[in-house]
C-alpha cells in the first residue's frame, strides 16, 4: 500500500518547493541509535491506522505542516532475532490525538528547538502511507544517508568559517611584539586545519557527485558525514585555542562555531554509529 502520486503531490512537492515544511519523527526517548527499539505502534482498523506512542528530538515540528511518523505494524524475525517492521505515516499538522510541545532546549544551535510528539489513538487514514506498509525503514533509510551529506556540507562550511576568523585573529593579535600567527605553536594549527578541511570537502563533494549519480552507498555517505563533523570539531577546538580567552567571550566569532560544532557528532547518525555502518560495508562481501 502506498500513497497515490496525487496524494504524495500534496504533501511532498509543495514541500520540496519550500511552500510546506515537514518533520522527520523517528526517534524516540528509547530509541535513539538503536532506531529498532522504537515502541510507537500504528494497528490498522478499517481504512485507517490508529496510532499510539512517543516522538523526541523533533526538528521543526512546532511549524512543521505534516510529519513523516514511522510506527511498529508487524514484527518479524530475522537471524534469531525478533525485528520491528516499521510503516512511514504522513500526519498533518492539528491531526487529533497528535500533540506537539517543545523539548529540552539545545546548547549548540540556539536557534533550533527539539519537539516531542505524543499520539494518544491518532487516527491517521491508510491512504497515507507512505512507501509501503512494512517498508519503513527503506524511506527512513533514504532520507538519513542523504541527510548524512547535507550535514557533512554544513561541517565543512562551519569549519572553513573558523579557519578564516584564525587566519585573521593569528595576523591582527601581536604577543611578544609580533604577530601570533608567526610562531610556530599556531601557524602549525592552520596549516593542519587547512589541510583536513580540504580533505573534508573533497570527500564531501565526491560523496554529493556520487549521490547525484545514483552509486553512492551508505558507507560512503557514513564516511562523509563522520569525516567531515569531526574534522569540524577538531578545527573549532583549534579556532578557540587560537584565540585563548576570547575564544570563548560571547563577543567574540569562535564561541559559536565550537559550542555548534559539538551536536554534528551525534544527530542524523553518531559518529560511532556512522563507523558500524561503513565497517559494516567493508566487511559484509568477506563475510557470506
Amino acid at each position: 500500500m502506498a500513497c497515490k502520486g496525487e496524494q504524495i503531490n500534496d504533501y511532498l512537492l509543495p514541500s520540496i518547493q519550500g511552500e510546506k515544511i515537514d518533520c522527520f519523527a523517528l526517534t524516540e526517548p528509547g530509541a535513539g541509535s538503536d532506531a529498532n527499539a522504537i515502541k510507537t505502534r500504528a494497528v490498522r482498523d478499517g481504512d485507517d491506522f490508529v496510532l499510539n506512542g512517543s516522538k523526541h528530538f523533533i526538528s521543526h515540528a512546532g511549524h512543521a505542516d505534516f510529519a513523516i511518523v514511522f510506527a511498529v505494524t508487524d514484527t518479524y524475525e530475522h537471524n534469531g532475532r525478533q525485528r520491528n517492521a516499521v510503516t512511514s505515516f504522513l500526519v498533518d499538522r492539528n491531526t487529533p490525538g497528535m500533540t506537539i510541545r517543545r523539548g529540552p532546549k539545545c546548547v549548540s544551535n540556539r536557534g533550533y528547538h527539539t519537539f516531542e510528539m505524543f499520539f494518544d489513538d491518532c487516527r491517521v487514514p491508510a491512504s497515507k502511507v507512505l512507501g509501503e506498509v512494512g517498508k519503513g525503514w527503506e524511506v527512513a533509510n533514504a532520507w538519513l544517508t542523504a541527510g548524512r551529506v547535507m550535514v557533512a556540507a554544513n561541517c565543512v562550511g562551519q569549519a572553513q568559517r573558523a579557519l578564516d576568523v584564525s587566519l585573521q585573529w593569528a595576523a591582527d593579535r601581536k604577543q611578544f611584539g609580533q604577530p601570533i600567527g608567526t610562531y610556530q605553536g599556531v601557524s602549525f594549527k592552520l596549516a593542519d586545519m587547512a589541510t583536513q578541511i580540504r580533505a573534508a570537502e573533497l570527500l564531501t563533494l565526491h560523496t554529493a557527485w556520487k549521490m547525484d549519480q545514483g552509486t553512492m552507498t551508505d558507507g560512503e555517505a557514513g564516511m562523509a558525514k563522520l569525516f567531515a563533523s569531526e574534522v569540524l570539531g577538531r578545527a573549532a577546538d583549534e579556532a578557540v585555542q587560537i584565540f585563548g580567552g576570547m575564544g570563548l567571550m560571547n563577543e567574540g566569532p569562535v564561541e559559536r562555531i565550537w559550542r555548534n560544532a559539538r551536536i554534528e557528532r551525534i544527530w542524523e547518525g553518531t559518529s560511532e554509529i556512522q563507523r558500524h555502518i561503513i565497517s559494516r560495508e567493508l566487511l559484509r562481501p568477506l563475510l557470506r
